[in-house]
């Protein structure tokens, strides 16, 4: 039994219009972010007006709205971080002191004992590292 030639070309071409029509959407849709430049450049106007009032949580917040509305702005972005670290070291001068966690304190005073740790006490020195014994010699080093 002998396949039609021309029964197997309709079927191929058929098939490739199908897959052409199913790949390509009918119509275009949204994209997932919008970017709003003209907000953007608002909420950065009244940003930088907060800031220089001396207002860093408002301008955070009006920053953040600037970098919500157009997250590639790099402008956006640096008064964000900046406004960011201006409220944390105002928050710090507005409480006298910086609140620390349970973690131990670390650098030169932590280790003498002469930093206290959240709790109250001092924190003790570290124990010295422990010597070989006399004689002994490494036959494998890990090379750090």
């Amino acid at each position: 039994m002998r396949f039609p030639v021309k029964l197997a070309v309709w079927g191929l071409v058929a098939a490739l219009g199908l897959g052409f029509a199913l790949a390509v959407p009918a119509e275009t849709t949204k994209p997932a972010v919008c970017f709003n430049k003209s907000r953007c450049a608002e909420f950065i106007g009244h940003g930088r007006e907060a800031f220089n009032r001396g207002k860093f949580s408002d301008a955070k917040r009006y920053f953040k709205e600037a970098v919500k509305s157009d997250p590639n702005s790099v402008k956006a972005w640096a008064f964000y971080d900046l406004a960011v670290m201006y409220d944390v070291a105002d928050q710090v001068k507005r409480a006298g002191s910086v609140k620390v966690s349970g973690a131990p304190l670390l650098g030169p005073s932590a280790a003498t004992g002469g930093a206290k740790a959240a709790t109250g006490t001092a924190t003790p020195p570290p124990p010295p590292p422990a010597q070989p014994p006399a004689g002994a010699v490494v036959v494998d080093d890990e090379g750090c």
